[in-house]
Parts: structure tokens; sequence; C-alpha cells
């Protein structure tokens, strides 16, 4: 299962996989093929499998303020079917898996009507037979996809899937949806107040595209933005910067290094019904509104899965989705809440544990007041570790592993404060030697800070903690 959110009427929307023996065709990542919803008592109200031999239902699904719920599928078209659209031959094996998006309204307890469709079959575009109808340069039509883009030899499964579209958004004012495609490093906007007739027609090509426009002939190496990303969603309204798209941008293959940034666009102003576009330019804008962090480091590397979230506090919770940690920043890019995930597959793990597989798709987070938990019993219960630790997580300093590596503190001894330099974002703890904790707080990547000037006079710890790496880094501190 990937995603899940709890719906304002307190029930949960999640989607749920089925075996890929039961459907041989696919067998890509972020299989699903099914969507449940459960009531609050954790009662199941409604499914349905989307999952058959032509289609399959994967990573994400988007709940409509009309009740209705848009799907992402896998279409399955045959290698036959692809030469007749100016496929190169000898290319993704034997089939090609399309993005479709279904909008599916649910009846009953199971199943639903499916209301409209997009496919982008009907929106791509070829340049190697000029006999058939989709014939065109590639910068000549940048509002449909190259169906020659990212082939590749060789019989492999994975290789049929084509695009990989990993997220859905709907935005009701606009009536648009957003697509995000990770293996073409590009987002996608597409126009749903079309009718499904209208959507299969030129009218139905992509509305704005934006990430690597050297997809369409429209730019090269060094004007890629986006490196197999994820979550990507319109901020809400009510929210800063809302109206701009966010997206968690996951870094696999950027040419400075590997490494991952959460980045808004600011699109640009419609015109007529689309987003404008030059002759012989790519979609606007070139850059990012904003970046974060400021400085790329390594260390921040999310090379799959993660998401990002704009909270109405102004704050961004960031979820690093392979090492299962999620983090807030302010807007001064200061960490000022963190969690690690202790769930695997396999149930909870023992605290203080770190076996690696504890991943998350995504961490969205529901204020209080959202109407999902209106008059429910918000009561924390049991603690979700194996084997926690009775004293709690804010009263004494974790024993962990250590880098053999001291913090550069000075002057130390020290009479008043110490400058204590970090090298690394994360957390730092000022403990006594028996691990009663005397003060905490969050260090940026570089910096300085003053530290000890409440103490007594006496000897310290000083342990600190790497947001990314996990590793702790200990210090002994002498004030006199």
């Amino acid at each position: 299962r990937l995603s899940a959110y709890l719906l304002e009427d307190g029930s949960l929307l999640r989607t749920g996989r089925l075996t890929s023996q039961a459907i041989p065709p696919f067998a890509g990542g972020g299989t699903g093929g099914r969507i449940e919803r459960f009531s609050w008592e954790g009662d199941l109200v409604w499914a349905i499998n989307w999952a058959d031999s032509s289609h399959h239902q994967h990573h994400d699904i988007e709940m409509m303020p009309n009740g209705n719920i848009l799907i992402i599928s896998w279409n399955s078209h045959t290698y036959e079917e692809s030469l007749a659209l100016g496929k190169t031959p000898n290319t993704y094996g034997n089939a090609l898996w399309t993005t479709e998006i279904i909008e599916i309204s649910p009846t009953g307890t199971e199943g639903g009507d499916i209301v409209w469709r997009w496919n982008v079959w009907d929106h791509l575009v070829q340049y190697t037979d000029s006999l058939l109808p989709n014939y065109s340069e590639i910068a000549y039509a940048p509002r449909r996809i190259d169906i020659n883009h990212l082939v590749s030899n060789g019989p492999n499964a994975y290789q049929a899937d084509w695009m990989h579209t990993n997220a859905v958004d709907y935005n009701e004012e606009l009536d648009q949806i957003i697509l995000s495609s990770p293996k073409f490093s590009e987002l996608f906007i597409i126009d749903h107040s079309l009718t499904t007739e209208e959507a299969a027609t030129e009218a139905g090509d992509l509305l704005y595209r934006y990430g690597n426009p050297k997809n369409y002939g429209r730019g090269n190496d060094e004007d890629q933005r986006l490196f197999f990303q994820h979550d990507s969603h319109w901020i809400p309204e009510g929210l800063d910067d809302a109206g701009s798209i966010i997206v968690f941008n996951n870094g696999r293959n950027r040419p400075e290094g590997h490494f991952s940034s959460v980045d808004i666009i600011e699109l640009p102003t419609m015109e007529n019904g689309t987003y404008p576009i030059g002759e012989t330019a790519a979609f606007s804008p070139s850059t990012y509104y904003w970046t974060y962090p400021e400085v790329f480091y390594p260390e921040f590397f999310g090379d799959i899965i993660s998401g990002v979230n704009r909270l109405p506090n102004g704050n961004t919770l960031i979820c690093d989705g392979p090492s299962g940690y999620a983090f807030e920043i302010n807007a001064d890019n200061e960490i000022v809440w963190d969690y690690i995930n202790p769930v695997t597959a396999y149930g909870a793990t023992t605290q203080g544990s770190d076996d690696g597989n504890n991943g998350m798709f995504r961490l969205p987070r529901y204020a209080p007041d959202y109407p999902g938990l209106a008059g429910r019993d918000l009561t924390p219960g049991d603690l979700i570790e194996v084997n926690s630790w009775d004293t709690g997580c804010s009263s004494r300093v974790a024993e962990t592993e250590t880098i053999k590596q001291k913090l550069t503190a000075s002057p130390n001894p020290f009479t008043n404060s110490c400058n204590v330099f970090f090298p690394e974002a994360g957390k730092w703890v000022i403990s006594t030697y028996t691990g009663i904790i005397i003060n905490s707080g969050y260090a940026t990547s570089n910096s300085n800070i003053y530290l000890g000037q409440t103490l007594d006079r006496g000897c310290y710890l000083l342990n600190f903690t790497s947001n990314f790496t996990k590793k702790s880094i200990s210090s002994k501190l002498l004030k006199i």
C-alpha cells in the first residue's frame, strides 16, 4: 500500500496491492490494483479492484470535492499498437504502458462508474514516420509527449512502465489535474473541464509541463530542473504561496551530485484557457520560486518515494521517504520538529533500533481542528515502539553509535559560553554525565552557535545527531 488519506468525514481512503501473480502484465514499482475506504471505526465501507490484463491502478489516488476518485492507471498497449503510433521498433519489450487518469464515481459498497478519463495515448507525437497522423518535429509539438522518449532495448518488463506516474492532484478552482512522471523528470497539467470525448482530441493536449524541456526539444541538460521527483501538488488556498506547485525533487542523477531538494514552482499566468509558451522557448519559469536547502548537501538524499506539505503555520513538512525520516522547517529553514517512523512492513520496531526498512511513501499532517477529527477522542494511545524506554523521549540522552570525532567548541573550558561549529543540520543536546538533559536545540548546516550561558559550573556532554545520516558526534564541555 502506498497512498492513504484521512477524509473530512473521518473515513480513511487508501490504496491496496493485489499480487502481481494475479495480474501478470503489470509488475512495476508502485503496483496497486485496489482502493478501499474504511470508517473511523475500522469497518470496510467501500472498495474497488482496478486491475486486469489491460489496466492497473498504481501509486496514487485523489479524492475530489464531488466525492469521485481520480485513479492513476497503467494502460497496456501491444507492440503492434505502439508501432502504429510511430514507436521505434525493438524498444519497450513487447508492450508499452501509458498513463491513464480515470475518474470513478463510487457506487454502493463495491465498484463504481467511470465518469471521465484521459489517456496520454491520445496525445503522443513522433518524428520517425511521416505517413502517420501524429508526425511532427518534437519541438513543434510541446504540448504532446514523444512516444520515443526514453526508449530502451531488451525484454525487461519494467521498460514497459514508460512514464511511471507517481502522483495526481486536482485543483477545483482551475478544474485542472497535475501529474508527476519521475522517469521523464517532468510535471504535466491537463484540463479536466473537457468531456471524455474532448479530452481524447487535440483539445486534451497538455496545458503545461515543467522540469525537463529537452524532452520536447526546447532545452538541454543545463535546463533540467526536476530529477525523479515525487508528490507534486498545488499548495492549497489559505496557505503561504497558495496556487504554486510544491514538489519533493529527489535529485537522482542531478549533475551537481545526488542530493534532494524541496522546490516551489510559480506557474505562469494563464492566457486563453492555457499556459503560454513561445514559438521556440520552453514553458516558464526557468528556475524555482523557492527551494530548500539553500545549499545542497549529499546527506539529504531520498532517491525514491518521499513527499512534502506546506503547513497552516507557514512551516514546511518534509518526508525523506527511504530513511523513514520527516522534519518540519520554519521560514528561516530551521528544523523545529522531526520524527522517525517506528514501523516497518513487519510491524513496530524496538525503540533505538535501525533496521533500514521503515520507509514512508509520504507523511501528510492533519491538524486537531481538521474536520475529519471533529468530535473524535484524540487522547494518545500506547507508544508504538516495542520495548519503548520508560523514561520518555525528552528526559534522557539515548545511547547511540557515535562517530569517533569531536565537535569544535571554543573556548573549552569556558567561563561564560563557548562557540560550537556544527558541520551538518541536526539536533544538539547538552546533558549531564548521568544522562539528564539540560538543554537542546537545532542547528543548520555549517553553523556556529554559542552554548552554555545558563549552565552551572561543571562537566557536560554535548551530543549532536545529524538529520540525515542519523550518526552522532559527542564532545565534552567544561564550564569553570
